[in-house]
């Protein structure tokens, strides 16, 4: 009942279910247009001050304040589970399903922080290259109404690391894993769970994020394998183009949030005939060029994604008509992190291979690693939340759809203001 619990609050619109991916975060990542224009009836979009960085503002301070409470709520509960876990053993039918249980509350606690760390702290790269000194947030592992004492970036980091190498310590083995689709039983439908693949994707992200390069390309490894290498796992490239019946490549989704209702909570914003045409969120066709559009991207398979308006002049996204799941973490994702941590031609290996699979050529050995890394970024994970989180990782001066939004002061853009009653009641320093 506590893990079903964290799971959906995850589900919430407060989450994941929208302002962590498709809503609040890819308005912070400018790849829509529509909210900094009015609406034909001349009011202002629902995500104008957003799209602004106006945190500040009233509704604004609400949004932040109700992802920071929710995300805190989760970690209380997996907490509280924890805290019997070990004393209550006998619940549980076998030593192994109390291995993958407690290996799951271990890594979701580290998942949530890491996002909330990501959203409200300096990346490495910030505050002159010091960011891992920064002052962070407060690391809650133990289930408790005092305050927890305000970390740096990189004692954060330490703690979210020692909870996923637990998770991996205790779940290595054990999956029974069949893949999202194949499992109708929601006890080994692990692809929607914090599974041992999942465990590992997220060390890579966080390894990566701590500039721990290395590290972050052996757990890539371990589920990707060497670049021209047989793959570790069962999980596989797609080979053709996004379809309305498996628009994500179902055979690369190493863990989803089943969101039921999410063609519900998604339509308004993706729909034109919604009825709040203060929710659509499009993008610029210039945008959609800018991405998809240019020499050689034609025959993208991504670009099935993105819906032209009946204005002719403005796109929609069409990533979850009909779905009832997000993305969390998928093969894509790793193979762009090795790209980025690998040398050599290597390093274009992984690269290439995820651009093959995507309908697109090769890109040369004397080619921009670092630039095709980027292109890659932005058309794989539109309406997933990514984007923002490597803006803010490389301290982009410039970011966008459009490539017309200038960063001038990025600790006022890419890190959000901690919430004024945690500040006030915790032991948040400002």
């Amino acid at each position: 009942d506590g893990l079903i619990g964290v799971y959906a609050l995850m589900c919430r619109e407060d989450s994941y279910a929208r302002d962590l991916t498709y809503g609040y975060l890819d308005v912070l990542a400018q790849y829509y247009k529509s909210p900094h224009q009015l609406t034909s009836s001349g009011y202002e979009h629902n995500f104008k001050k957003a799209a602004e960085y106006n945190y500040k503002e009233t509704a604004e301070e609400a949004r932040i304040l109700a992802i920071w409470q929710n995300h805190f709520t989760a970690i209380a509960n997996i907490n509280l589970a924890l805290e019997y876990i070990d004393k209550k053993k006998d619940v549980f039918s076998s030593e192994d399903i109390y291995k993958i249980y407690k290996g799951e509350f271990l890594a979701l606690r580290a998942f949530l922080h890491f996002d909330m760390l990501r959203l409200f702290a300096s990346s490495a790269s910030m505050d002159n290259g010091n960011g891992l000194n920064s002052m962070a947030i407060p690391y809650v592992d133990v289930y408790t109404n005092v305050a927890r004492p305000q970390l740096t970036v990189k004692e954060v980091l330490e703690k979210v690391k020692t909870d996923l190498l637990a998770a991996k310590g205790l779940m290595k083995g054990l999956e029974v894993f069949k893949g999202l689709m194949e499992s109708s039983d929601p006890q080994y439908n692990r692809g929607q769970r914090m599974n041992y693949y999942a465990v590992t994707a997220l060390l890579a992200c966080v390894y990566l994020y701590g500039n721990e390069r290395e590290l972050a390309l052996a757990q890539a490894k371990e589920i990707i394998g060497e670049v021209n290498g047989e793959n570790p796992t069962s999980y596989e490239l797609a080979n053709s183009s996004a379809t309305s019946g498996n628009p994500m490549f179902s055979s690369e989704l190493i863990f989803t949030l089943d969101v039921q209702k999410l063609k519900d909570l998604s339509e308004v914003y993706f729909t034109e005939n919604s009825n709040s045409v203060s929710s659509i969120l499009s993008m610029s066709s210039s945008g959609k060029a800018n991405i998809f559009n240019s020499g050689g991207l034609e025959s993208d398979f991504r670009s099935s994604w993105m819906t032209l308006g009946t204005d002719g002049d403005s796109y929609v996204l069409g990533k979850y008509k009909d779905m009832k799941y997000i993305p969390m973490f998928k093969l894509s994702e790793l193979y762009l992190i090795a790209a980025e941590t690998a040398t050599g031609s290597e390093a274009y290996g992984y690269l290439n291979k995820l651009r093959n699979h995507r309908g697109l050529a090769n890109v040369a050995p004397t080619a921009d690693l670092e630039d095709n890394i980027f292109q890659e970024y932005r058309r794989e994970f539109i309406g997933e939340g990514q984007m923002f989180f490597y803006y803010k990782r490389k301290v982009m001066q410039v970011i966008g759809a459009d490539n017309n939004i200038a960063i001038k002061n990025p600790n006022a853009i890419y890190n959000l203001p901690i919430p004024t009653n945690e500040v006030d009641f915790g032991n948040i320093k400002k």
